[in-house]
């Protein structure tokens, strides 16, 4: 009886400590997995941003892969499309898949082996690099940026103002995020064709989402209107980032949109995981210490 009793006791003594090294094995697991559950919207992010980049960048491949007569044919349906659309006032409106005007919309700039991508816009000062796509329609905008329908072709020409939009405070892309920090003179970049016209941004407003008037034509320029929602995380209203086509500089390099694309969200999310941890290994040391 006393040789089992002792037994028990020393068997309960292992036991303790084992009990102690799994379940700090546990903790330390919980706190692994929990900061990665953390983390996953900045890594998905990133890596989507990568994936619009790449998309983007084979469009531009694959337009310069065509011949120039090819090219050059595309180019001249789009502006013809642009003047009979001055012609008879520019109405930049929510896509409807019944709208007589569709059809024909839908078939400009819309390469076979394009992945339905009629353009690219690259802002390098924010980090943007993003395939545009016909139409804003919400499954459109999950995949880039979108052209909205009813305002001109992004081929430029005087009177014309192409209407570009992206969403903001999508938890896996960055998209226009960084759009509110443009500031007046940067450049933006639009690659059509084969065709690449360059923008400066002049100003900036805030709309309400019905009030489409506020893309505005004005002859003589060639402009470009970029959209998104605003404020951050409400987007009760939008964004207007307007541009006035500029000169390319025959010297500049190939604009290049350098950087991961991270955004100030995911740098707070990191700080926050990382005060988090340093609390939490900090109060196991400090009971490790003391007991």
């Amino acid at each position: 009886m006393v040789a089992g009793a002792s037994k028990r006791r020393r068997a309960t003594t292992v036991s303790k400590p084992n009990r102690k090294r799994a379940g700090n094995l546990i903790s330390l697991i919980g706190l692994i997995l929990g900061a990665l559950l953390l983390l996953y919207p900045i890594v998905a992010t990133l890596a989507t941003n990568e994936q619009l980049r790449r998309q983007a960048d084979a469009y531009s491949e694959h337009t310069t892969s065509l011949s120039a007569e090819e090219r050059d044919a595309q180019l001249a349906r789009a502006r013809d499309y642009n003047q009979r659309l001055l012609a008879t006032g520019p109405h930049a409106r929510p896509p409807a898949t019944n709208d007589p005007d569709m059809p024909d919309y839908m078939a400009q700039l819309n390469l076979p082996g394009s992945g339905g991508i009629m353009a690219r816009i690259r802002i390098p000062d924010i980090g943007v690099d993003l395939p545009v796509y016909h139409t804003t329609a919400p499954h459109v905008l999950y995949d880039g940026a979108g052209h909205m329908f009813g305002s001109t072709l992004p081929v430029g020409g005087d009177g014309t103002n192409a209407v570009i939009t992206a969403h903001t405070g999508m938890v896996n892309a960055a998209m226009f995020d960084a759009l509110p920090t443009l500031k007046a003179g940067q450049d933006i970049y639009i690659d059509v064709m084969g065709q690449r016209l360059r923008y400066q941004m002049v100003d900036r407003e805030v709309v309400k989402p019905d009030q489409y008037q506020a893309v505005r034509y004005q002859p003589g320029e060639d402009r470009l209107t970029l959209i998104t929602c605003t404020p951050y995380g409400l987007n009760t209203d939008r964004l207007l980032v307007h541009a006035i086509r500029v000169p390319l500089d025959p010297d500049a390099p190939e604009p290049r949109v350098t950087g991961l694309g991270i955004s100030w969200w995911m740098i707070l999310v990191a700080l926050i995981v990382l005060v988090v941890l340093l609390l939490i290994l900090y109060r196991r040391w400090k009971r490790r210490r003391e007991g």
